[in-house]
């Protein structure tokens, strides 16, 4: 919450560093007022943060006015510190990593936004890409039109779809017992069918973001109803049955997040003309952006995620002192 006019925010339930606290459903507006601030970084949103604290792992603090998280790794569950915000950055990652390394942590922070470290000592820490965690930024206008060359696959199959079925386009209250049932019905079609198909490759890093999702996204549906309220479910209904779904949240004036995506694979053309359709809604909104969070460095997730041609990425990096070579 905000303080007289032109000082910094005052925060109530955040504790101050070094004190941290579990991460509550009632932490989101003072959460929001750090990260409204900035670029809509995927994990730092508040959706993103609860959904996927699936072993209720997370922590949060504040240090000179930044959002300080503990977070448990989304594949591999190591814990490490992350921060956001761009006020006395040396300060606050020196002291994240000092708590790590007491903490017997390994000493490196990850997922730390761009806006953080642009203005850090680069003599005393080493700032590494995280590739597999950069958030994909499509243009809203380039989605909803599918024009160009690099688009002639998605047209193709978006036609192929609208020629081949009859659809219904809907929005889905997720507060609906109803709903929620055959949501998830879906999910678990969606994991069993790409189970099925990965189990002989022993690609276990895959496996394990299956298991996660479908966990993080029970989490969504059985959070509170002002919760679900905020957001959006965009489905696609063919006879009558659920056939794909995305959703997704409005961001400050030109960004939407999608959390959450699936869709029936036997229908050809389905995810793309979902894509396009999701695209459509938010620009009649006025929104520019669409986020789609990161791909984890999974191929398939990669190759998919790249072919509907990023606009640009929220980057973000890795953060460890200079001579501790722990990068």
């Amino acid at each position: 919450m905000l303080s007289a006019e032109g000082e910094k925010p005052q925060f109530i339930m955040l504790p101050k560093f070094p004190q941290f606290k579990k991460l509550e459903i009632t932490d989101k507006a003072d959460i929001e007022e750090i990260t409204l601030q900035y670029p809509p970084y995927s994990d730092f949103n508040f959706v993103s943060l609860w959904v996927w604290d699936i072993k209720n792992a997370i922590r949060i603090s504040q240090l000179n006015g930044n959002l300080l998280v503990k977070f448990s790794d989304y594949l591999s569950e190591e814990s490490f510190y992350s921060f956001l915000g761009r006020e006395k950055t040396n300060e606050t990652a020196e002291a994240l990593l000092e708590l790590s390394k007491k903490e017997k942590i390994r000493p490196v922070l990850k997922l730390v936004p761009e806006n953080s470290v642009v203005k850090m000592d680069q003599n005393k820490f080493n700032i590494i890409e995280e590739r597999n965690h950069f958030d994909y930024i499509y243009s809203i206008k380039n989605l909803a039109a599918y024009v160009g060359s690099e688009y002639k696959k998605h047209r193709k199959n978006t036609r192929r779809f609208k020629e081949i079925h009859k659809f219904e386009v809907k929005f889905m209250n997720l507060t609906e017992e109803k709903n929620k049932k055959i949501l998830q019905d879906l999910v678990d079609l969606w994991t069993k069918k790409k189970k099925d198909k990965i189990d002989n490759t022993k690609n276990y890093k895959e496996l394990e973001d299956f298991k996660n999702e479908s966990i993080a996204f029970k989490k969504l549906l059985s959070s509170p109803d002002d919760f679900l309220k905020s957001l959006i479910c965009f489905s696609i209904f063919i006879e009558d049955k659920l056939a794909s779904f995305i959703v997704s949240e409005r961001i400050m004036d030109d960004y939407c997040l999608s959390h959450f995506g699936k869709s029936n694979i036997g229908y050809e053309g389905i995810s793309q003309f979902l894509m396009q359709s999701h695209a459509k809604f938010f620009l009649d909104m006025g929104i520019d952006y669409h986020n789609d969070e990161q791909d984890l460095g999974l191929p398939n997730l990669r190759f998919s995620k790249n072919s509907y041609r990023p606009a640009h990425f929220l980057k973000k990096y890795s953060i460890a002192y200079l001579d501790d070579f722990v990068i």
